[in-house]
């Protein structure tokens, strides 16, 4: 543990944890915060010397796409940003840098429809529908997904989609799902959430117990959309890597995503749990910690498209 992670650690559980956070005692309360957090976010392109961004408008939602200036990549990263489909957690403009420059490809962050104005069927079609886009122009095994805690769900719940609803519909090469959970779990992976509660700095590992209805509000989504990682069916999905802290309490659902893997006959999947690390991890690059995670991951994406060009 690094010295600055060491002392920002228990401020973090005395500031995050021991607050209200997914705690609104009513769904007003629940939409309202939504909102609140939402007003604050201004839609720019960022500016960075030495590389190009662009906007891809979709159906009224912004895509922000970046490149290294005067390149034309033929691969391509999809950033799925956190923040519990009620914000997006941008990456900082550090990580976009290395994200595009160290694995020669395009960068693209779609800001996809969040709640509560929209529900995860709309932010799971919006999705499907990004996909769409990008393999008019890139090979799908050159698209790598990459998500982090609710941006992380939402790549699981398009991959679930296409499964169930656009079967013909190639998937990309390769998926990075980092510290994802879906919405109801089982009664195991309960138990085992509770035994790492107490290490968590920033979640409660009964956090779903009341976010499931504010997510759910009408009760009208499939399961699939809402995801319970021991019944999910991921027949057909691409490699898998997988990342979850050590010290969060999703990394307590990770035994149900490999039963379900193994299930559905998912050939090439890794599950990586880092000790000692927490929620997210690879995206808070002004830790130590953070860095490494992202450098682990940039790594994979590298060895990953390296691999597919040396097979043909």
């Amino acid at each position: 543990m690094s010295l600055l992670y060491s002392i920002l650690k228990p401020i973090v559980r005395k500031v995050v944890k021991g607050s209200s956070l997914h705690q609104e005692e009513s769904y007003e309360e629940f939409k309202q915060a939504s909102y609140d957090v939402q007003k604050k976010f201004k839609f720019a392109l960022p500016r960075i010397n030495g590389f190009e961004f662009r906007e891809e408008p979709l159906d009224g939602f912004h895509i922000i796409v970046g490149k290294e200036a005067g390149t034309n990549p033929d691969k391509a990263v999809v950033y799925f940003p956190g923040g519990g489909s009620r914000k997006w957690q941008l990456p900082y403009k550090s990580s976009m840098k290395n994200y595009i420059r160290q694995t020669g490809s395009e960068l693209w962050i779609p800001l996809f429809p969040l709640l509560p104005d929209h529900d995860l069927m709309e932010e799971t079609e919006f999705t499907i529908r990004v996909h769409e886009k990008m393999l008019e122009r890139f090979r799908p095994e050159n698209i790598v997904w990459l998500g982090f805690s609710g941006g992380a769900d939402v790549l699981f719940q398009a991959g679930r989609h296409m499964v169930q609803k656009y079967p013909e519909l190639p998937m990309p090469g390769m998926m990075i799902p980092v510290s994802c959970s879906g919405l109801l779990m089982s009664d195991e992976a309960k138990e085992r959430m509770k035994e790492i509660d107490p290490r968590d700095p920033l979640l409660h590992w009964d956090m779903f117990e009341t976010m499931v209805k504010y997510y759910n509000p009408n009760g009208d989504l499939p399961r699939y959309i809402l995801g319970k990682a021991d019944e999910d069916d991921y027949t057909g999905f691409p490699k898998v890597i997988m990342y979850f802290a050590g010290d969060e309490v999703f990394a307590g659902i990770a035994p149900d995503y490999e039963k379900s893997f193994l299930r559905c006959g998912v050939k090439d999947y890794e599950i990586k749990i880092r000790e000692g690390m927490f929620h997210a991890w690879p995206v808070f690059t002004f830790l130590p910690e953070g860095r490494e995670g992202e450098r682990e991951i940039i790594a994979d994406i590298k060895g990953f498209f390296q691999r597919k060009n040396s097979d043909g």
